[in-house]
């Protein structure tokens, strides 16, 4: 009896393990950073010939400000590193974006790709570079990006007076209650909703379609519409059909999806480079580059308005390895960006096969016309080619073809460098096998999906952003389809219906997660 007792509280157990190493693979990013992070208030302590300036300059402004207490965020993350995952998704969806006003052109603007979503623009390495360096905002009108969100107490007057003529005035008290009840700065809450809405408002926190999102959760898409679209199913798909059910449940968005998963400053919600819960890099809260610099001068235009810039703040400011020796320079908006580091297009008809070492495993694949960054360029061919390194737009790396090998023919070349048109590179083809065989390492492969406009385009089931991998963020799309949070377009829907019954459920994305797993090895 007592055997069978052992046997089954080892069999729970063991169910309870696989269930916290399932969640911990399906809602981590996909790519693991080993990276120690730390934080640390001994401003003296900074090694001013490891991280250059930044010594100076908050103990200019203690001096300056001595109600205000300084942190550093130790991130062990190289600055080159940083900049080359921030400066991805090109052509498809940036991570970083600026909008094309007349401040904001020339080297403002990314070289490389032909991003647009209404007057939003993909933005240059050195717009990132310059917004990211916290050197050019350590002083008294930017700093506020970096202060600490988390609070204790508010003054509803305070409050008051920062709504006064906004659109949400008269709504104070959800606010206060819903800061007080997560222990999150309100002034914070308030310049989040103003950066989001405006002072007056928009569409999506009119109530005219019913519902509210003033926070715009969920407003992901390729035009205006398809982001107020989304934002509305998201608000539907949760009950908030009035303004108040609205803050409250995007202040609880906030607490527990970013503020107290670490990402408690503006700076780090914006750049993800804190890495005590969602891993690194993508869990941003919003594209605009300039969001975090923005919503801090509203926080201190708060704090000014009621005669509390010297209370006392306190501010968490990241380092990073190897950064420039002086802090980096503001783009010209009057002079054109230039490509900096190796870009280079997927030149292969079918795309390229990316190993784990030259003429390696497969380990997935890179599409054709794909935008990606070449980090090692070979030297010398293994198996008559050479084998360029290369990271994608979401941070995987591999191993890719960079030419045809020496048996074959025809010369092409399959990394084609930004700028080059290919004109002499011979005909695209089949690079390395692509996709054309419809295999991959023992998967359904590919399938071709034929459009209204008889164009017929392939996709392969489970990777539902197409991104040539099927990991977690795959399994993410799904279930934000299912939730209502996101619509996927046909392609994507194609992807997700791994069943093939014709319907996105609940079956799919355990079919998704368990070929993660290992459990399956094709659908």
């Amino acid at each position: 009896m007592k055997k069978v007792k052992i046997i089954k509280f080892l069999s729970i157990v063991l169910i309870l393990t696989i269930l916290a190493y399932s969640l911990l693979v399906l809602f981590s990013n996909h790519k693991t950073y080993a990276v120690s992070q730390w934080i640390s208030s001994d401003i003296d302590g900074i090694d001013e010939s490891l991280y250059p300036g930044f010594k100076e300059k908050i103990k200019s402004l203690q001096a300056q400000y001595p109600n205000w207490t300084f942190k550093v965020l130790y991130t062990d993350l190289n600055w080159s590193d940083v900049i080359a995952n921030e400066y991805v998704g090109h052509n498809s969806g940036p991570r970083n974006m600026i909008q094309a006003t007349t401040n904001y052109q020339g080297q403002w603007i990314c070289p490389i790709c032909s991003y647009t979503n209404s007057s939003w623009r993909c933005a240059s390495q050195a717009a990132i570079e310059y917004m990211m360096d916290p050197r050019n905002s350590l002083n008294s009108s930017d700093i506020f990006q970096f202060e600490e969100l988390t609070i204790n107490g508010c003054d509803i007057n305070a409050i008051n007076s920062m709504i006064n003529g906004t659109f949400l005035q008269g709504h104070a008290s959800e606010i206060a209650n819903s800061a007080n009840a997560t222990q999150i700065n309100p002034y914070y809450i308030i310049a989040r909703l103003i950066q989001e809405q405006g002072r007056n408002g928009s569409a999506t926190s009119s109530g005219a379609s019913g519902y509210y999102n003033p926070f715009n959760i969920g407003a992901t898409g390729n035009s205006d519409a398809e982001e107020i679209e989304n934002a509305i199913n998201y608000a539907r798909n949760h009950g908030w059909d009035t303004l108040e059910k609205a803050i409250t449940g995007g202040i609880n968005f906030l607490a527990n999806g970013y503020i107290k998963q670490g990402q408690n400053t503006l700076y780090l919600q914006k750049f993800d480079v804190e890495n005590s819960y969602n891993g690194l890099y993508w869990h941003q809260y919003m594209q605009n580059l300039m969001a975090a610099q923005n919503e801090g001068t509203t926080l201190r235009n708060t704090y000014s308005s009621i005669n509390s810039i010297s209370s006392s703040h306190t501010f968490i400011i990241p380092l990073y390895k190897n950064m420039p020796s002086t802090a980096c320079s503001r783009p010209d908006g009057s002079a054109n960006a230039t490509v900096s580091g190796d870009i280079v297009k997927i030149n292969a008809n079918g795309g390229l096969n990316m190993r784990n070492a030259p003429n390696g495993s497969v380990i997935g694949a890179v599409s054709s016309g794909e935008i990606v960054t070449r980090i090692e360029k070979a030297t010398s061919k293994v198996a008559g080619t050479y084998w360029d390194k290369i990271r994608r737009s979401n941070g995987e790396e591999g191993y890719v073809a960079r030419e045809t090998y020496d048996y074959e023919a025809e010369y092409k070349l399959y990394l084609l460098p930004l700028g080059d048109d290919g004109s002499n590179t011979g005909d695209i083809g089949n690079a390395d096998g692509g996709n054309s065989d419809n295999t991959d390492n023992g998967n359904s492969g590919s399938t071709d999906n034929t459009g209204e406009n008889g164009n017929t385009t392939t996709y392969r089931l489970g990777d539902v952003n197409n991104d040539g991998n099927i990991t977690a963020s795959d399994y993410v799309l799904i279930k934000n389809h299912i939730m209502g949070t996101m619509t996927l377009d046909n392609i994507a829907r194609s992807a997700a219906d791994v069943n093939k019954d014709g319907n996105i459920s609940a079956s799919d994305y355990v079919l998704v997660k368990n070929y993660i797993m290992g459990v399956i090895t094709s659908f």
